[in-house]
């Protein structure tokens, strides 16, 4: 009778879901029981759908071909319908499945968690599982990284770019350097001075630098009108005024370019033990430190990448990746769109293992890391908003059946 009174219970939330007329407890209620006791898989296209009311439409579209009105709300096909409804709480907020690594294993699982109830929350609690008890650890949240950035003016002088005001914030080789709204750094010249920077030595050339700290965003529009986007973690050096040959600039990180145009000035990037050489094209450049290759992208046009060790070079096509190691390797890149999520706001994962997916963590929310035990095998996919805040992105991952622990700064990954 229990088991009766159960599915009668969620068969009236689930019928109050339909009608928008469940309150925020009740669609508590309606998640936290399907995320204890669905079991059964419900598969939905990657692209979803344009809004949340089409997406409903086409979910119990699907449903409603396999399953007759009348068994709708009998038994395992009434979890069937009810998984269509609690996952509408969240797919437009993060979609995540991940992969087994044992071999020939091509099934993906999907494992839905309701974020909208803690959005607001500036504390959660995580649970450790161990085979005695539960220990429930409660810390404060940490919020996402954001425009933040120091800018390295010539002289050496630093300017907090995150404080200071809009407008213009110094003058260098003639440039006006302009801080415009929304997290841009703007360098301004006139044809006049283009002309005057081509009769400079060497020596006489202004360099600054932009950086970004762990948990910092910024864009930068260079003085040819090339924009730069730079993720965490990263720093541009370049020139105040390009020289007449040729336009160098200097990246550690992650960035993604959109070089303006210019068929007599070659743009070349240098970053580690690698040259990219564009005429004017889109592509993003993974060069970090830590990371186990450098990785260009490109979106469109064609880049040069060469090796400074080997001096061996590739060109690449829109499409492709070269993956810097010992050597360069090409390769075809699916979905180019993951490169550059970081940009869009999301981070966006495809096989990646744990170690992968925490050093992206690492940067965004500015955390360490620390493993507990065996490192988990699971590798991921799918994709999560970087406007969650920590505790959230952790929640979701914790699906996949990792574990985390957060003190302080310090977050602890589990098997």
């Amino acid at each position: 009778m229990e088991s009766l009174r159960s599915e009668e219970r969620y068969q009236e939330l689930a019928a109050k879901w339909l009608n928008n007329t469940i309150s925020s407890s009740e669609a508590e209620e309606f998640a936290q029981w399907y995320n204890s006791a669905q079991t059964d898989e419900i598969s939905l296209p990657d692209d979803y759908a344009a809004n949340e009311d089409a997406l409903k439409s086409r979910i119990f579209d699907v449903i409603n071909e396999h399953i007759s009105p009348v068994e709708m709300v009998s038994g395992n096909n009434f979890r069937k319908w009810y998984a269509a409804a609690a996952v509408i709480t969240v797919l437009l907020a993060a979609g995540l499945y991940f992969y087994s690594d044992k071999p020939n294993v091509q099934n993906l699982v999907s494992e839905p968690v309701k974020v909208e109830s803690f959005k607001s929350e500036k504390s959660l609690i995580i649970t450790k599982k161990s085979e005695k008890n539960v220990d429930l650890i409660t810390q404060r949240d940490i919020e996402p990284g954001e425009d933040k950035a120091i800018l390295i003016l010539g002289d050496g002088t630093k300017i907090i770019l995150d404080d200071a005001q809009n407008g213009i914030l110094a003058n260098q080789g003639g440039n006006s350097v302009l801080k415009a709204a929304e997290g841009e750094l703007i360098y301004s010249f006139t044809e006049e001075l283009v002309a005057k920077s081509a009769d400079k030595s060497a020596e006489q050339i202004i360099y600054n630098t932009i950086e970004t700290p762990k948990g910092g965003k910024f864009q930068v529009r260079l003085p040819d009108g090339s924009k730069v986007w730079l993720n965490a973690a990263s720093s541009l050096r370049f020139p105040t005024n390009f020289a007449a040959s040729k336009r160098q600039v200097e990246l550690k990180g992650e960035a993604y370019f959109e070089v303006a145009h210019d068929e007599s000035k070659l743009f070349e990037v240098n970053t580690r033990n690698q040259i990219v050489q564009v005429l004017g094209t889109h592509f993003n450049i993974n060069a970090y430190a830590d990371e186990p290759s450098v990785n260009t992208t490109l979106l469109e046009g064609s880049v040069r990448v060469s090796d400074v060790r080997t001096n061996i070079s590739q060109l690449l096509k829109p499409g492709e990746q070269s993956q810097l190691t010992e050597r360069i390797e090409v390769v075809n890149v699916k979905n180019t769109a993951e490169a550059v999520a970081w940009k869009e706001g999301y981070f966006q994962f495809n096989e990646a293992d744990i170690e992968t997916v925490m050093r992206q963590i690492e940067r965004w929310y500015d955390v360490t890391v620390r493993y507990e035990g065996e490192i988990p095998l699971y590798r991921f996919g799918g994709e999560i908003e970087r406007s969650l805040s920590l505790l959230q992105v952790l929640k979701i991952l914790e699906k996949t059946k990792v574990h985390f622990r957060l003190e302080g700064r310090e977050v602890i990954v589990m098997p």
